[in-house]
């Protein structure tokens, strides 16, 4: 199948945006690999979305304008939703929406910044931006989705239930459920905090036993983001 070429002028606009900076630099920066950098830049093949994504989380770039030439070049300045023709169906839908990508306990190690989409990772779920910045007054960059596995939050989660994690909330403040590293495992507790400084790790499932933590021992809870967000199966 014969690559498919960007529209006229996306590789002067590109250019345009990297000014001075290396390109691969530039590239290395947004989270765009260098074999997908190439095909864009050597080939002139047409970025995935999820690569066009990146560039918008990074950036202060209107996708419009970088696809299409119209409006202004800078996000901010501009409040047209885009509609060109130029872009395709999908595109246009999808620019309306933010991407969580999928987790495991290696990413929650810092070997994927948050908020950025891996090349390799296929796992996502879209949600409407409106909802995430404004609904739920989260930061998109700051998302991670992670999947229950085990019983000892039933009812309240079970196995396969999605979480959406804030993961600005690595501190406990408010009492509430927030997913914890443990060893190389992710895992989901109800954290309450005593009036002394402990913390008490529970388990909706009474068959579970609630862990206390004292005061001295809080600095060495690993939180990775408080839950803000399930999707369940029924």
């Amino acid at each position: 199948m014969p690559t498919e070429q960007v529209k006229p002028g996306f590789l002067d606009r590109l250019r345009q945006m990297i000014g001075k900076q290396a390109p691969y630099a530039w590239a290395r920066d947004v989270g765009i690999g260098k074999s997908t950098f190439d095909g864009i830049w050597k080939k002139g093949a047409q970025p995935q979305l999820r690569t066009l994504l990146k560039i918008a989380w990074k950036t202060d770039i209107s996708l419009s304008w970088l696809l299409t030439g119209k409006g202004s070049s800078r996000i901010r300045d501009s409040a047209t939703a885009i509609s060109s023709s130029n872009i395709t169906t999908q595109q246009t839908k999808m620019m309306s929406y933010i991407l969580a990508a999928s987790q495991n306990s290696a990413d929650f190690g810092f070997s994927t910044p948050a908020g950025e989409l891996n090349e390799q990772q296929e796992d996502y779920l879209a949600f409407t931006t409106t909802w995430i910045t404004q609904e739920m007054k989260l930061d998109p960059k700051e998302l991670a989705l992670v999947t229950v596995q085990g019983d000892s939050m039933s009812p309240t989660l079970n196995t396969g239930d999605l979480l959406l994690l804030d993961r600005r909330e690595k501190q406990m403040g408010n009492d509430g459920i927030y997913v914890i590293q443990q060893d190389n495992n992710l895992i989901a507790k109800r954290l309450q905090r005593g009036v002394d400084g402990s913390v008490m790790v529970k388990n909706d499932n009474h068959a579970y036993e609630t862990q206390t933590l004292l005061p001295e021992e809080v600095k060495n809870l690993k939180i990775v983001g408080r839950v803000k967000w399930t999707g369940q199966r029924v």
